[in-house]
């Protein structure tokens, strides 16, 4: 994608980015900035320094292909423990050694990546009641917020207008 490096220029989030990307392709426009839109370790390899390693070649990859940035929008690790805490609270949340609490967030920073900003609005998921009752194994009788095991904020149920819509706000860092 393209991005002049300002917190103002920046995509809404993952859904934002992959957007402009396509936008810019289609455009035979010229990329500049490497935006790493998921990264995982599996649970049986975490605690390896894995998640660290794959984002240094993805980041070198970027570098070879010739793009001057690296941005990433992360999803903290544990925030779906705190579905109700804002994101801008989460992400100020440091340990003892005054790094961040989020392991994910973690890795970031102590590779050099600084946070910029919260991305409000990363990740926007819609589906029907019934598909949304499906995916959270759990009823949801009336309208309303609800906490579904794993996501990030609640999942906001409109009975009437038959949607279920979970929106997720992630961190923006930046490596490069």
């Amino acid at each position: 994608m393209s991005w002049d490096g300002t917190i103002g220029d920046l995509p809404g989030g993952y859904d934002d980015a992959l957007r402009q990307a396509v936008e810019l392709r289609e455009a035979n426009g010229r990329a500049d900035t490497m935006v790493i839109a998921a990264a995982q370790v599996r649970p049986d390899l975490q605690g390896q320094g894995l998640a660290a390693l794959m984002l240094r070649h993805l980041a070198d990859a970027g570098t070879r292909a010739g793009l001057t940035r690296v941005i990433a929008p992360v999803r903290p690790a544990l925030k779906a423990r705190y579905p109700l805490t804002p994101m801008a609270r989460f992400m100020t949340w440091t340990g003892p050694d005054g790094a961040p609490l989020d392991p994910w967030l973690r890795t970031h920073h102590r590779m050099g990546a600084r946070m910029l900003c919260v991305a409000e609005r990363s990740m926007v998921m819609q589906g029907s009641v019934a598909e949304w009752e499906e995916w959270a194994g759990l009823p949801f009788p009336e309208s309303g917020r609800y906490i579904v095991p794993g996501a990030l904020a609640p999942v906001m149920i409109d009975r009437e207008h038959d949607v279920g819509e979970l929106v997720e706000a992630n961190v923006w860092v930046q490596h490069r």
